[in-house]
């Protein structure tokens, strides 16, 4: 079998611009290119509610103890997205309380349902781009 390298700046489907298919590990079946990516990712660093690193998240607000709005850079195309939350505290966890289409707000809680500030939380956004 031959190896090969494909050098390129952008994908774009034939048969529809936004959709590419992609041969699963398996072989018999594809998966959407488009929506395995992540669309937004960050880290947050909660004392003073920065942002550590993130992509597609343009900054946050810091909305009391523990609760943080993200602003999406390219907002989303609903409010129908999944945000999968992670705290750095292990009595901590993250919530989101609320989505919107170019923000999503997240919490994070001990293990009594009270909003703490942890040490750091993450997430990504997983959904269809407007």
């Amino acid at each position: 079998r031959m190896s090969s390298e494909l050098i390129v700046d952008e994908l774009t489907g034939r048969a529809s611009a936004g959709s590419i298919a992609v041969t699963a590990e398996g072989g018999t079946v594809t998966t959407n290119l488009q929506q395995g990516l992540a669309k937004a990712w960050v880290q947050v660093v909660s004392g003073g509610a920065s942002l550590a690193d993130s992509f597609n998240i343009s900054g946050i607000t810091d909305d009391g103890t523990g609760v943080h709005t993200l602003s999406i850079n390219n907002n989303m195309a609903n409010d129908d997205y999944a945000v999968p939350s992670s705290t750095g505290g292990s009595n901590t966890f993250g919530t989101i309380d609320s989505y919107a289409t170019g923000t999503y707000r997240t919490v994070q809680k001990d293990t009594s349902n009270q909003a703490v500030e942890d040490i750091l939380t993450t997430n990504t956004v997983h959904g269809d781009l407007a």
